[in-house]
């Protein structure tokens, strides 16, 4: 007789990692496929290494701007950009072992091959399941006229691979992977331009965001170039469509990812597909593509297996960061699509004492409440990527505005500016 598992799951990215997790733990036999690297895009091309990056960045440029707060430097400051590499690779390696260590124990059989798959029998590679989880996730979006070559012409994946600063760039495309890089690169002293189609960096973001990490580049003396893109790149020179020129000596493509999806998948709203048995997550399904997201997708999608009655997914509750200082954070509802009745609260951030201590007096914390609960969050500030967690939470649980009122927050923090927001909004 043949072995048949209760679910194979194709792909060991932050979907499939949660859905082994959870099916293990409610006793199902699991089996997966990882062609490449445990963790998928986010441990391996994305989210974490970019961020081993980013804290060196971060410190680099504080040191540099050290003297305001009483701190003389004696002597050069240097980078070492190959240990800045080698760091965050150790840092993906043990992240990486640590994931699948944990996986093996609780008695995940992992087949490290490139699965074809079968969907009508439920077949991957000669085992047959009962259930299947593809999990596959997305790759770079290339530029028909502007084809990666891993030298001049990056992608999100090239990029960190790098072994030494490039005296200029120009990055195409403002989203989390663009802002992110241009934040990275101009602390250590990268030549930076951004070029972005739409008619403002981080199009996708409330409006007072679109407006605030404009003005916060344009200090940083990063170069800007909205509402137009790129037409094509030779011999170090970027042409725009409005025949504008800019010499660089590399170009970063952060204009998105394309999904890789088998063509014969269709998915629906609820991630079962097609065909029956079979659901894909993450990157695969509709919605923001987000390494939590996809986490909670996978989720759901233990409970449907399960025959457990979980909470639909909503897309407008994930929260969305964007990293770097000031972090930049973002949950539901955007003002410039936030109905005529919705409430706005907006607080500066120099208005909280812990900004002054830290110097970091750049930003703002935004809600919008509708009825009297919040439909929506926008914050720009040091630990924003905390602050909308906590704002998620009062938005799932419907907390009235009034209730917020009532709480208590601890001072000095950056957290009780949810609570100085709707007070003083």
């Amino acid at each position: 007789m043949r072995e048949i598992y209760d679910l194979i799951i194709v792909g060991l990215g932050p979907a499939g990692i949660k859905a082994a997790s959870e099916a293990l733990e409610n006793g199902l036999k699991v089996l997966a496929f990882e062609k490449n690297q445990i963790g998928g895009t986010c441990l391996n091309k994305g989210c974490i290494p970019t961020k081993a990056i980013l804290h060196s960045a971060e410190i680099f440029n504080e040191i540099k701007n050290c003297e305001k707060n009483g701190i003389k430097l004696s002597g050069s400051l240097e980078i070492d950009y190959k240990k800045i590499i080698e760091n965050k690779n150790l840092i993906v390696q043990k992240l990486s072992k640590a994931a699948c260590s944990e996986l093996v124990k609780k008695g995940l059989e992992i087949i490290y091959e490139e699965a074809e798959i079968n969907f009508e029998t439920l077949c991957v590679n000669g085992r047959y399941g009962k259930n299947i989880i593809c999990a596959t996730g997305s790759k770079p979006y290339e530029l028909p006229f502007l084809p990666f070559d891993g030298k001049d012409v990056l992608s999100s994946d090239d990029i960190l691979n790098l072994e030494y600063l490039p005296n200029s760039i120009v990055i195409i495309g403002s989203g989390a992977i663009g802002i992110e890089w241009a934040r990275i690169l101009s602390d250590f002293n990268t030549d930076v331009t951004i070029v972005e189609k739409a008619e403002n960096l981080l199009p996708l973001m409330d409006i007072d965001i679109q407006k605030r990490i404009t003005r916060i580049f344009k200090q940083k003396r990063i170069k800007i170039y909205t509402g137009c893109g790129a037409k094509s790149f030779k011999q170090g020179v970027l042409t725009l469509d409005d025949g504008t020129t800019i010499n660089t000596e590399k170009v970063l493509v952060a204009t998105g990812r394309q999904k890789l999806l088998d063509e014969r998948l269709k998915v629906n709203s609820d991630f079962t597909t097609n065909y029956k048995n079979v659901y894909a997550t993450g990157d695969l399904a509709c919605g923001k593509m987000l390494a939590h997201g996809a986490s909670y997708q996978a989720h759901i999608v233990i409970g449907k297996i399960l025959g457990k009655n979980i909470a639909s997914y909503e897309d407008e509750k994930i929260p969305s960061v964007v990293y770097g200082t000031p972090e930049i954070a973002s949950v539901g509802i955007n003002e410039q699509d936030a109905p005529q009745n919705c409430k706005i609260y907006n607080l500066p951030i120099s208005y909280l004492p812990k900004s002054w201590c830290d110097n970091k007096i750049d930003g703002f914390v935004k809600i919008i409440s509708q009825n009297g609960v919040i439909k929506g969050a926008h914050i720009v500030s040091p630990e924003a990527s905390s602050l909308i967690g906590q704002i998620q939470i009062l938005m799932n649980k419907e907390v009235s505005i009034d209730e917020i009122k009532d709480m208590v927050f601890a001072h000095p923090t950056y957290s009780e500016g949810i609570l100085e927001a709707v007070l003083n909004g």
